[in-house]
């Protein structure tokens, strides 16, 4: 047999191929009906050419909106290039400071106290990690071979060089399980005209730089109006050419509250706090940001919490929070914590730090620690940010090596005999949940800290030291240590404390912000039809809280087996096997009966979905007067159907990305929603009732039940940025050579007008839609 070839598999079936038919739109004509259907292909065409006519001035007035911007942009660049030399100076001043030691010196005796503040806060935030440098883009930006993934929106408080901390290793983490992550930071500006300034900085992560039309102090006062305005223009530029559809945002920072809420609104995107620090006793934090952290923690969709001791600040104001700790790339560490030279110019012991020199660090400890004993080596690795070291570095005895790449860190830590936490004891240490500490622990090493409020839990991994003499003899008995069994605990609890399991942990809080949604197939025969359709949901839907159920009415050709290999590989997806063919109604009843979700989703088995076709549909939902909501196709017999001009699937989910996009938030009321794609709440389903099973193995179902929706006040409506490929009468084709296809159209049409009166033929015209 000759294979068949890769193109070939992507053609779309004709509608002979799948014994397609018109639908809704009756029987077969006789020929002394030609002349009339001579004038309904007259009046088809002509509503063809009006749809199409409606169609061009929307890709009009987009075109118009996208000039519109683009001269909005203009007008602020010729603003930002006015006020380009004061902050060309700001900047570079900013940049010498950052890497210069007599720089920051003259720096704090010439620089004006408010800059000095913004430079001295800033190099607190730059600590001593680095990351590789920023590579071309490696890979398109959207995949459209898979996308079941929401995007991540993380606006940072940190550049992604700064370190490779929490915010990088949890966005990290997301982008390895197949999210895109766009990283957005506040410092710089887009050269030239562009409206944002995008980097790729790894695999499937992307940093950005949206256009702002003024300077501000991200760490002192809130995003004004005009930055907002600015702000939100530049980020749906960023939206529209990365395809950004659906997306969780993730906060770092307050300053960012009023764009994060503005996306939560009108995207209907859900927002998630990264409670990091006690910023009220930050240093440098202005007040207007400890404001703007109250408004996100009461607005955003999911507070998360580094350390227990946030989680009660907030839990006591009423917030709900889930407390999800630091942690350690324990693989990353376990590799590269072995035998080097780094510290071998050193004789033992060695006692050893690595972290920012900053102000929450004790130099007066580290001294007498140092002076206490000068035949220890002590090594402090990290960037310095402040001026006085308490005679630190005028001792023999300590090394300090500045900042090193974070590559380094695992070397660093082999050498290490005794790893310290020497910080103040005050309300932001306390509140601190060190990364550090879990890194240390990877390596089974003896830590000594001060007794910070977090780490109480770990007293039996730690030695806790209260005073000066008390943290030297706990130096000198963690030198003696000679227990195996203890090394082994603390590697262990390292294990348990991988950042993977911290975004396990969060992504479950996630799912559980979206309502669950149940999809409901009917199969009767057509497996390839339907594992097709089964495969697209997969690898297309990125709603992240679905479950997949498939009733099978008895089919014959196999289609049992396949759907229980399907269900063996996928948790979310129920399988339930007919023994005989119950019909289409009676059929989607029994999957709803499975349901456990929030949402109800009918879906036919001759259809392949798109990108982002269940989140647009449900945004559509939160209408509570609309009861029943469908997505726009290429084949059905109503409104619901649009010209499109694609030949294969490929083609299909370009074009559908850009129609959609086109018509983002457009729905239209529809007086029937055929049943091959509708979705309701749970709850509407529940005050509507189960689908007629008079009407049999189907037909008139969904205009049945559209009436129903009708008489208990709801609206049924189109939705025009969701996109479903319908192939159309797989199961009824075969119906037609038997005639009974006809016989149970008869028949189901004297129930429905029994219950209704005359029924009205479906048209294919329509009004324009209009926005959510």
């Amino acid at each position: 047999m000759k294979p068949e070839s890769d193109e070939s598999k992507n053609l779309l079936p004709t509608p002979a191929s799948v014994n397609a038919i018109g639908e809704r739109e009756g029987p077969p004509e006789c020929p002394s009906c030609g002349e009339m259907a001579v004038m309904r292909q007259a009046i088809t065409q002509l509503e063809q050419e009006l749809i199409t006519s409606r169609e061009t001035v929307s890709s009009r007035d987009i075109a118009i909106d996208w000039l519109k911007k683009e001269a909005e942009a203009a007008k602020m660049t010729l603003e930002w290039r006015r006020k380009s030399l004061k902050y060309l100076l700001i900047d570079l001043m900013y940049l010498l400071a950052d890497r210069s030691p007599i720089a920051r010196t003259l720096g704090n005796l010439l620089l004006p106290r408010r800059l000095k503040r913004r430079l001295h806060a800033e190099s607190l935030r730059n600590q001593f990690q680095e990351v590789p440098p920023l590579r071309p883009l490696a890979a398109p930006l959207v995949d459209e071979k898979r996308n079941d993934k929401i995007d991540i929106v993380c606006f940072a408080n940190i550049e992604w060089s700064a370190r490779y901390q929490r915010p990088q290793q949890m966005m990290s983490q997301f982008a390895a399980h197949g999210h895109r992550v766009f990283y957005i930071v506040r410092s710089g500006m887009p050269e030239r005209r562009a409206p944002y300034e995008l980097r790729q900085v790894a695999e499937r992560i992307f940093e950005v730089c949206l256009a702002f039309s003024e300077y501000e102090d991200f760490y002192s006062v809130k995003m004004s109006a005009t930055n907002l305005k600015v702000g939100n223009e530049s980020f749906s530029r960023l939206a529209l050419d990365a395809k950004i559809r659906a997306a969780l945002i993730v906060v770092h920072l307050s300053y960012w509250t009023g764009l994060a809420l503005d996306l939560q609104k009108s995207r209907s995107w859900r927002v998630q706090y990264d409670c990091m620090d006690e910023w009220a006793d930050f240093p440098d934090i202005g007040e207007q940001l400890i404001k703007e952290e109250e408004v996100l923690v009461r607005s955003a969709d999911l507070v998360t919490v580094t350390a227990s001791v946030l989680k009660k600040k907030w839990m006591d104001q009423g917030i709900d929070c889930l407390l999800v700790r630091n942690a350690v790339d324990y693989d990353f560490f376990f590799d590269r914590c072995t035998e080097n030279n780094l510290l071998s110019h050193l004789k033992k012991p060695i006692i050893g730090f690595y972290g920012a020199l900053a102000p929450w660090i004790d130099f007066s400890l580290l001294y007498f620690l140092a002076e206490k004993r000068p035949s220890w080596n002590f090594v402090l690795v990290g960037d310095r940010f402040v001026k006085d070291l308490a005679g630190l570095d005028r001792m023999s005895n300590v090394h300090l090596t500045g900042r090193k790449p974070y590559e380094d860190m695992p070397r660093y830590l082999h050498g290490f005999d005794v790893c310290l936490i020497p910080f103040k004891l005050n309300k932001v240490t306390h509140a601190v949940d060190p990364v550090k500490f879990y890194e240390f622990m990877s390596a089974g090493k003896p830590v000594v800290s001060v007794p910070l409020e977090e780490m109480a839990i770990y007293q039996d991994y730690v030695y806790f030291a209260t005073e000066f003499e008390d943290f030297l003899a706990k130096i000198e008995i963690a030198l003696t240590e000679k227990d195996s069994v203890l090394v082994e605990r603390r590697r262990e609890l390292a294990r348990e404390n991988d950042w993977r399991h911290r975004y396990i942990a969060t992504q479950e809080a996630i799912k559980g912000l979206y309502g669950k949604c149940s999809i409901v197939i009917v199969s009767f025969n057509n497996s390839e039809l339907t594992r097709q359709c089964i495969e697209s949901i997969v690898s297309r839907t990125t709603y992240p809280n679905y479950e997949l159920i498939i009733v099978d009415n008895a089919s014959s050709d196999g289609t049992g087996a396949m759907l229980h290999e399907i269900q063996s590989r996928h948790a979310m997806v129920k399988v339930l096997i007919n023994k005989s063919n119950r019909g289409f109604a009676a059929a989607n009843n029994q999957g709803i009966a499975l349901a456990e979700g929030e949402y109800i989703v009918l879906l036919n088995n001759d259809t392949v979905v798109t990108g982002d076709w269940l989140e647009a549909m449900l945004r559509h939902l939160e209408d509570e007067k609309i009861g029943m909501v469908g997505p726009v196709t290429n084949s059905i017999g109503n409104e619901a159907k649009i010209n499109t001009s694609y030949i294969n699937l490929e083609q299909m989910h370009e074009f559908a990305s850009g129609y959609t996009v086109a018509h983002a938030g457009r729905h239209f009321d529809i007086s029937m929603l055929a049943m091959f794609c509708v979705a309701m709440r749970r709850h509407v389903f529940n005050e509507i009732g189960d689908l007629d099973e008079m009407f049999g193995l189907g037909m008139f179902e969904d205009d049945d039940y559209s009436r129903r929706m009708h008489a208990a006040g709801y609206r049924t409506v189109c939705a025009e940025d969701a996109f479903i490929h319908h192939y159309g009468q797989a199961s009824f084709g075969k119906l037609i050579e038997t005639g009974e296809y006809q016989a149970i159209w008869d028949r189901n049409q004297a129930y429905f007008e029994s219950k209704w009166g005359a029924w009205k033929p479906h048209t294919h015209s329509r009004q324009p839609g209009r926005p959510k």
